[in-house]
């Protein structure tokens, strides 16, 4: 399940107990803050779809099909940089995470989709500190593409993986999710997209409803070819 739909799932069930309870308080809302990219909670996104169809199928992120909504928005630092991520979903309840590194030098802004989400029955063979898929040198997917660690890279067959702590929060409800992840990169050999790098992001996620681990596809995003409305 994306976080999106646990947002709303939460949601559904605050609202279900409101009508149980009629006098029961609400959550306290946050006060509005100023985001990168002046994007917000319930903007309208709309991507220039160029590169996308450049790409082609040598891509696994799918371009958002017209507009999206900001679902939720979250923060947290890494490695001492800020990161923001704003959660956005389609008319089809498709989700994709829009996530913008705040350095003071440069902005990143990478687009990423959730590929595939793993209930490790052996957690050995995702963390274990020596061979553990998240964590090692490169990663493999089923179709045989390989993508190389992008940190430590000249390094060691395994370096640990990157642990932080991502707070997210809807309009009304929020969660919290603790990470243990690796960031990977493979350049994309694709017919007018010249340097075009594509991630995949490998955490293991913990919140309340328990561990998984999420596998998602990221490509860059020019800023400037993002519409907010």
């Amino acid at each position: 399940m994306g976080v999106v739909a646990k947002i709303l799932e939460k949601k559904s069930k605050r609202a279900i107990g409101a009508v149980k309870d009629f006098f029961s308080s609400s959550p306290e809302k946050q006060p509005p803050k100023n985001y990168p990219l002046g994007i917000h909670l319930n903007a309208i996104l709309r991507f220039d779809p160029t590169d996308f169809i450049l790409a082609g199928e040598n891509i696994k992120v799918e371009l958002p099909a017209g507009d999206v909504s900001v679902m939720a928005i979250s923060e947290f630092r890494c490695l001492g940089i800020p990161f923001y991520r704003f959660y956005v979903k389609d008319l089809k309840d498709n989700e994709w995470v829009l996530q913008v590194a705040d350095d003071k030098e440069s902005r990143e802004v990478v687009l990423y989709q959730t590929l595939d989400e793993v209930f490790p029955d052996d957690w050995d063979f995702w963390l274990n500190d020596q061979t553990g898929l998240i964590g090692y040198k490169d990663f493999q997917t089923p179709d045989g593409l390989v993508y190389v660690r992008s940190f430590r890279n000249p390094g060691p067959d395994y370096a640990n993986p990157i642990e932080f702590l991502e707070n997210v929060r809807g309009s009304e409800d929020a969660l919290s999710i603790e990470h243990m992840m690796m960031l990977y990169a493979r350049g994309v050999d694709a017919p007018g997209c010249s340097d075009l790098v594509e991630y995949l992001l490998v955490s293991r996620e913990v919140d309340e409803e328990g561990a998984l681990v999420r596998i998602m596809a990221g490509v860059p995003v020019n800023p400037m070819s993002l519409s907010i409305l």
